[in-house]
């Protein structure tokens, strides 16, 4: 459970408990207010406003042990013949009357569930609410538009909301409102599904309510109704809901038992100070509770978050220092050049179309002034499958077998329902190698890849699987490494989202790489190594994994003790994004 939502619950404890306000003996009396509360009942009876109710029994609520040497809590009336221990058991127990003429009965000393001031008395909310009673139990006929209709998805946020109710006419409205007439300064409370949840009623719009809502009508001259409805989310409250919520499925918390429930009533002038002291708390507590929800947030995402900060700064050269030393990137192109041409002429590869020429405006970013900007193609060769027929898979494991998209993810290359297929030679340029990076060019998973290091037999791709061979003078865990930063997994998005999960041949081909001298190639894919496992093995801070922020704390001090290396001209600083996350975490 969230830490803001404990504090809420801990406030509105020792609000209950007294333990939030001073008791000031110039208070007036409980018992004279609820006398005034009773009589006003009674003469709502005589005018024909309420129904007397049949009998006036009603279980109290649920019994808690309690041994007969303990002491009467505080907040009981004082001993009396009439209100001895033996006389309450006996009314209680035996009876379990509540009666509602003018006397009032006290809640019996083993009903009780904590102290409360001397000058406060325990209450069930059938003592202080003249009306209990719940919505329609039958189904009305809807109409497209008329009186609103509501049920408890239009209470369960805590807030009436009566902007998706459905309606009924205005003759089923007066029936129904007859029994059961909600109005403004009214209290809501559900009873059906999720069930203990209060509302005010702080509109003079009419409507009806439904058999999952009951109201709660009190005279509002002798009782604050903000304290009524802090005491209705008290967790003395929420626990007795809970108690007596049953069923299966929609379960049901039913009026006797609503009338039944018990709090803490203390005098008028003190429900005032508590529901301000209220006001003033539980405001900051629910901020509080939306930063929380932020840092959860957050912290959830972390180590992805982090992990694409620290490959956004490998690929603008921030994460390691550039050496005068290392050899020239031009010179590195021009190689790859003369390579493709000599495996063209001696027929290894095909002779592809020239890629066009960067321009400045794709350029996503800035790199060293040592490193050049390359597209894909020009430092590989690429393939996009062969349509092998499906008609002719095999599963005996004999010929060679047939990578399909379903066979590999980000982890690897799976072995759950592999397929093989006689072998052509026409077949052999769709053969797969060590160091090769394969992708996903349709359906869901399009864009997933995986950098090929171990081989356990020989394999074919499959049509709309990508395989992308580089060349040895590049380093291919760097070039994987680009491919899994957001700019090009941007670029992915953008083309999927357009074109019904599909990425193109020539879009693979044109992904922008930003080329550092091979030594510093090897520089970042050392740094990536030590670094991107500690993130990937952090604890999620606000799931089941314990110790979370202390492995959180650790991996970005030891993140930052990279990031903050020395470099030999300007120093570069971490990512933004980077120190933004370690401030917020």
């Amino acid at each position: 459970m969230k830490l803001a939502e404990n504090l809420k619950k801990a406030v509105l404890q020792a609000a209950m408990q007294g333990k939030l306000t001073r008791q000031l003996k110039t208070d007036s009396s409980v018992d004279d207010l609820l006398q005034k509360i009773a009589e006003e009942k009674a003469r709502l009876i005589k005018e024909g406003k309420i129904k007397k109710e049949s009998g006036g029994s009603l279980p109290l609520a649920p019994e808690r042990k309690r041994s007969s040497a303990t002491p009467s809590p505080r907040g009981t009336p004082p001993k009396t013949p009439d209100n001895s221990p033996q006389v309450l058991e006996e009314n209680s127990v035996s009876s379990r009357q509540r009666t509602t003429n003018a006397r009032f009965e006290p809640i019996p000393q083993e009903e009780i569930p904590f102290e409360i001031p001397e000058n406060w008395r325990w209450v069930q909310m059938n003592n202080v609410f003249y009306k209990i009673t719940d919505g329609t139990h039958k189904t009305p006929k809807y109409t497209s538009s008329g009186i609103p209709f509501v049920s408890v998805k239009n209470c369960s946020s805590g807030v009436l909301d009566l902007s998706n109710t459905k309606f009924i006419s205005e003759k089923e409205h007066d029936e129904l409102y007859s029994r059961c007439n909600p109005e403004k300064g009214d209290l809501l409370i559900t009873k059906v599904g999720t069930t203990g949840i209060p509302v005010k009623i702080d509109t003079d719009v009419v409507f009806d309510l439904f058999v999952s809502v009951a109201l709660l009508k009190f005279s509002h001259h002798l009782l604050n109704i903000d304290y009524l409805y802090y005491a209705l989310q008290s967790p003395n409250v929420y626990e007795q809901v809970k108690l007596n919520t049953k069923g299966v499925g929609n379960k049901n918390w039913v009026i006797d038992d609503i009338k039944a429930t018990i709090f803490p009533l203390p005098p008028i002038e003190e429900q005032q100070r508590i529901v301000e002291k209220l006001n003033s708390i539980l405001p900051l507590i629910d901020e509080y509770g939306k930063e929380e929800d932020e840092l959860v947030a957050l912290s959830q995402n972390f180590p992805e978050d982090i992990k694409k900060s620290v490959l956004q700064s490998a690929m603008q050269g921030k994460l390691t220092r550039q050496q005068q030393t290392d050899s020239s990137v031009d010179d590195l192109l021009k190689k790859i050049a003369e390579e493709k041409e000599r495996l063209i002429k001696e027929g290894k590869i095909k002779k592809e179309k020239p890629l066009a020429e960067i321009a400045e405006e794709e350029i996503p970013f800035e790199i060293p002034e040592n490193w050049r900007w390359c597209r894909l193609g020009e430092i590989s060769s690429f393939n996009g499958g062969y349509a092998f027929k499906s008609e002719q898979y095999k599963k005996d494991r004999t010929g060679i077998r047939v990578l399909r998209i379903s066979d590999f993810n980000e982890n690897g290359i799976n072995d759950k329902n592999p397929v093989y297929y006689d072998f052509d030679k026409t077949l052999e340029s769709y053969k797969l190698n060590k160091n090769d990076i394969i992708m996903c060019m349709t359906g869901g998973t399009v864009g997933k890849s995986y950098l090929v290091k171990e081989l356990d037999s020989e394999m074919y791709v499959n049509q709309r699987v990508a395989d992308i061979k580089c060349t040895s003078l590049v380093n291919i865990d760097y070039i994987y490494e680009n491919i899994l930063d957001s700019h090009i997994q941007n670029e992915i998005q953008k083309n999927k989202n357009s074109t019904n999960d599909n990425i193109s041949a020539e879009l693979i081909k044109n992904f922008l790489i930003p080329l550092p001298p091979i030594e510093e190639q090897q520089r970042i894919v050392e740094k990536l190594n030590q670094i991107l496992p500690i993130i990937d093995s952090m604890a999620v801070y606000g799931t089941k994994k314990k110790a979370g922020r202390p492995k959180q704390e650790e991996a970005l001090s030891f993140i930052r003790t990279f990031l903050q290396a020395q470099k030999p001209a300007q120093p570069k600083t971490a990512a933004p994004e980077i120190l933004e996350l370690k401030t917020k975490a």
